[in-house]
């Protein structure tokens, strides 16, 4: 790989519609209050892909340290790993993109409201939080928890309000089911890395459950991520493009859960992606739900 290529590769961009559903989300009930503005919005964007990147960095940099990235074999190689990046120079890359969002967020709140400072340091706390301090919240069974607040309930509500200065009272079921959705991913790493993680002392919820809980997790969060998305489109009175999106919706949560069952190991790298593009569906049908 070229160094470009590499640098490239340290943000996980197959990881990044993780953090680009929700400001989807927002988008579409903006526009369905009539309180869309473009560059509180596009600051809003920004700031949800780079603290995504700076945790993707970050954690790669920590875990790491930690010793759990020496051991994978199931799952892609970290870059420190495969000596294509030194631990400094990740470092570094983890300063700058937690700088750099922090910047952003500084910014957004210049031309909102200052209040937003404090739920910027709460995601800057949480970056660094998931994966180092005294009580990692990846190695401590917290990190499902931690995906659910920072990449559905925090971004969806934290950046409408920053625009909107409101809250409906629709988004907050929308919120929780981008929450849901986007904790299957971690569901689908930590089911496939359970053994690793166990042997490294990565006490992973799927670890402190067991390994058969890992299926069964899933399709909890799979169902709890439909019902909040009906719930959310007949709070916001969009029946037919509600019921419409029902089909598909069932249908890809479906495939994911009778796939997780089915699978172990590596076999499970494909659900990765396919479910990043579950949590992607249901942003999108969001989106015209509430702007039709």
């Amino acid at each position: 790989m070229s160094r470009l290529s590499i640098w490239f590769q340290t943000i996980r961009p197959k990881t990044l519609p993780a953090s680009l559903a929700p400001v989807i989300v927002i988008a579409g009930a903006l526009l369905h209050d009539g309180l869309f503005r473009l560059k509180p919005f596009l600051l809003v964007l920004a700031v949800a892909l780079t603290a995504q990147i700076a945790s993707n960095v970050t954690n790669d940099y920590f875990d790491y340290l930690s010793g759990a990235d020496r051991r994978r074999k199931l799952g892609p190689k970290r870059l420190i790993t495969t000596g294509d990046i030194t631990p400094g120079w990740m470092l570094l890359a983890s300063i700058f993109w937690v700088s750099l969002c922090a910047v952003l967020g500084i910014w957004l709140a210049a031309i909102t409201s200052w209040w937003l400072l404090l739920l910027g340091i709460v995601v800057l706390l949480g970056i660094i939080a998931y994966s180092a301090g005294p009580y990692p919240l990846s190695y401590n069974g917290l990190g499902d928890l931690a995906v659910i607040l920072f990449f559905g309930i925090i971004p969806v509500l934290g950046g409408y309000y920053a625009i909107g200065e409101s809250l409906p009272s629709y988004l907050i079921p929308a919120a929780f089911s981008i929450g849901f959705s986007n904790a299957n991913i971690l569901v689908i790493n930590n089911y496939r890395d359970y053994p690793e993680d166990k042997e490294s002392g990565k006490r992973t919820l799927i670890v402190r459950m067991g390994e058969a809980s890992g299926p069964y997790l899933y399709m909890f969060n799979a169902l709890l991520a439909l019902v909040c998305y009906i719930v959310a489109g007949v709070m916001s009175g969009s029946y037919i493009i509600t019921t419409i999106g029902l089909l598909p919706i069932a249908l890809f949560l479906y495939t994911g859960t009778i796939t997780t069952f089915s699978r172990k190991g590596k076999g499970l790298n494909p659900l990765l992606g396919f479910s990043a593009k579950i949590t992607g569906l249901i942003s999108t049908i969001l989106l015209i739900a509430f702007i039709l």
